[in-house]
């Protein structure tokens, strides 16, 4: 869209315009130049806010700016009305003033102070100089009026009683306030006392509550059971009564009843006739003679009394009426009593059963603290119980290993002092008796070998015979056919170990399964073996080796 000014330069004319298109021409001039002015008026107000804008930002820096340059050329004086703020009389005297003076005129002041108050400590030094002179004189004249005179001063009595009433208010204070410990302990009681008194109050109203309900439930029972018997009393006097009237009655009928009829039997036979009626049943047809003859009905209604009476009190005839309802009177009678003397029991064992609670409740406040401790010590005992038992059972098991390691360093040394008991015995003489006949006789007369069990004594054999071994060993002449004969007869004693050990595990295997039977009387191999053993160490020197053995 072109501008006015862009259409006043371009001059768009033309020849064939008319006076109507030219104005149209200067309309649109007009609104275009309307709306270049809008445009520039909406610029220009906001070029005006931002310009206003940015002058305040400007005018708020510059005042900050300001006062920061007072702050550092003449001090802050908002920290001085801060530090002055207790003090008002200097926040009134250094108002609005510059800091340095302030500072100035503080540290004057101080000087000014300072120096008073030296003046002031020179004056106090002078005038305690001489006070202390006048206590002097003052004490050298009061010696004087004391000596002359002979007793105490008016003050000082003044001062011993004034001493006097001091010390019976503190004693009085002293004992106000243990009185008031002692309550205040008291009260701390009574209020425990009460917390627990309260429950005992409260389970007293509440059985009180029962007991009146159990009470007024048995009262309205034993009402309802007097309304009753008085009930069955009164029927019972009023049935007494009508059925006395009836047997009055009776009697009299039965009077009249026997009089009518001794005098019918007596007068019967002048009275019959052939043709009369023999029924005497006809002769109460008439009404006239029913209402004089009543007896029937009375009859009848006794007997109706009685049936209901019967059906009443469940008896079997009426003959027991009466004595029924004699022992109902005395049942009821009887059980009113017990009725009485079960309310007392129950009474009686309510009160021990509250007691009882009573009791129960103090005796387990009163033993609760003990109860802990108790509790503690057995706790206590039992760990140490379990303690000393665990620590039983380690020395046991040390005590078991102890001696079994014992048992068995005894066995090795009976095994090596075994081995070396050929070892310093002089070579005996030869047998006087062929071999045959002593190899005879030993085998008879063969003593079974001494086991030795002291073990220091076993160590100190083996410790000797060793030494001696090791001493002969040192002066033998080695050489190399002695040591093939030595290695020789160790691989010898290797082997014989290790068949004899397989032997003895053949043994325990086939012994589950195979049963041998020993006899003592036959020497075993064993025993053979060591026989041997022992002629053929007889036979040989005591330092002796074996010559090695012929080749096959």
């Amino acid at each position: 869209m072109l501008s006015a000014a862009k259409v006043r330069i371009h001059g768009m004319q033309d020849e064939n315009w008319v006076i109507k298109d030219k104005i149209n021409q200067y309309r649109g001039l007009i609104k275009l130049y309307e709306r270049d002015r809008k445009i520039h008026e909406g610029d220009l107000a906001k070029q005006k806010k931002r310009y206003s804008r940015d002058i305040r930002q400007l005018r708020k820096d510059i005042t900050n700016k300001r006062e920061e340059l007072e702050v550092a050329v003449y001090g802050d004086k908002q920290f001085l009305r801060n530090a002055f703020q207790e003090h008002k009389r200097l926040q009134l005297t250094y108002m609005n003033s510059q800091a340095d003076k302030v500072l100035e005129s503080i540290h004057q002041e101080n000087f000014n102070k300072r120096k008073q108050l030296d003046r002031i400590r020179y004056t106090k030094k002078k005038k305690m100089e001489s006070f202390r002179k006048v206590q002097l004189q003052t004490a050298e004249l009061r010696d004087r009026f004391i000596y002359e005179t002979g007793g105490k001063l008016p003050a000082e009595k003044k001062e011993q009683v004034v001493a006097n009433y001091v010390q019976r208010a503190n004693i009085k204070k002293n004992a106000a306030l243990a009185i008031k410990v002692m309550y205040k302990k008291i009260l701390d009681i009574l209020k425990k006392d009460s917390s627990y008194f309260s429950v005992v109050l409260e389970a007293l109203k509440l059985d009180c509550r029962a007991q009146g309900k159990c009470l007024m439930g048995a009262t309205e029972m034993g009402q309802l059971a007097m309304e009753y018997l008085d009930d069955r009393k009164f029927e019972f006097s009023k049935l007494e009564k009508e059925i006395k009237a009836n047997m009055k009655e009776r009697e009299r009928t039965l009077k009249l009843v026997r009089r009518e009829v001794a005098f019918l039997t007596d007068s019967f036979p002048k009275l019959i006739r052939k043709e009369e009626a023999t029924n005497l049943d006809d002769l109460y047809d008439d009404e006239d003679a029913a209402s004089k003859h009543s007896v029937h009905w009375e009859l009848e209604e006794v007997m109706a009394i009685c049936k209901r009476l019967q059906k009443a009190t469940l008896v079997s005839s009426f003959d027991r009426i009466l004595p029924r309802l004699k022992e109902q009177r005395y049942q009821t009678e009887r059980l009113m009593s017990q009725l009485t003397l079960n309310s007392l029991k129950r009474d009686a064992l309510v009160e021990n059963r509250k007691h009882a609670i009573l009791m129960l409740d103090t005796l387990k406040n009163v033993g609760q603290e003990s109860t802990a401790q108790h509790i503690l010590e057995k706790k206590q005992i039992r760990a140490n119980l379990s303690a000393e038992e665990r620590e039983e059972r380690e020395l046991t098991r040390a005590l078991d290993e102890k001696g079994r390691l014992i048992i068995e360093m005894k066995t090795s040394l009976q095994q090596i002092n075994q081995l070396l008991s050929t070892v310093g015995n002089k070579a005996n003489s030869p047998p006087r008796a062929p071999a045959a006949i002593k190899y005879a006789f030993e085998d008879v007369l063969q003593p079974i070998p001494e086991v030795e069990a002291d073990f220091d004594k076993l160590i100190s054999t083996a410790r000797q015979k060793i030494a001696a071994l090791i001493q002969a060993v040192s002066k033998m002449e080695v050489n190399d056919d002695v040591r093939a004969t030595a290695r020789h007869f160790y691989n010898n004693i290797l082997a014989r170990m290790m068949r004899d050990n397989y032997k003895e595990e053949v043994t325990a295997e086939g012994g589950l399964i195979e049963f041998e039977m020993e006899d003592p009387n036959v020497p075993s191999h064993a025993i053979v073996k060591l026989r041997s053993k022992q002629l053929i160490d007889a036979q040989v020197s005591e330092f002796d080796v074996p010559d090695a053995p012929a080749k096959k």
